[in-house]
């Protein structure tokens, strides 16, 4: 009785000792790897990305021949700006376009997107 009953405390250690391991090695192996390099599918390239919060992102995400500026958070995904290729070739040329992107400060652009939403 005794043996089995260490014989389950063992078998239940080797499972939680697995998955802490998977979940460390998804968490920070496989993710590091994707943030290498462009996260690229069949039809969508994530061509650029940049933290600009502790939960929020701006991605420049390509679908086919569509440029889209997205603006991710926990809330969930807004598109920003949609580009076309011709638009994205003048935007790497010349710098962002007129009325595109200004500098603005995160205070600012929040209270922008709170004004919107309550509309």
């Amino acid at each position: 009785m005794r043996d089995e009953i260490l014989e389950l405390v063992w078998a239940l250690a080797a499972i939680c000792a697995v998955l802490l391991l998977s979940y460390w090695f998804t968490r920070y192996v496989v993710a590091g790897r994707a943030a290498a390099g462009r996260l690229k599918g069949r039809h969508v390239t994530v061509l650029e990305e940049i933290q600009v919060g502790k939960d929020q992102k701006l991605l420049l995400v390509q679908a086919g021949e569509q440029i889209c500026l997205l603006g991710a958070a926990p809330g969930g995904i807004t598109c920003l700006r949609t580009l076309n290729r011709e638009e994205m070739g003048q935007w790497e040329q010349e710098g962002a376009p007129e009325g595109a992107c200004q500098r603005i400060s995160f205070q600012e652009a929040l209270k922008s997107v709170l004004q919107q939403r309550r509309k």
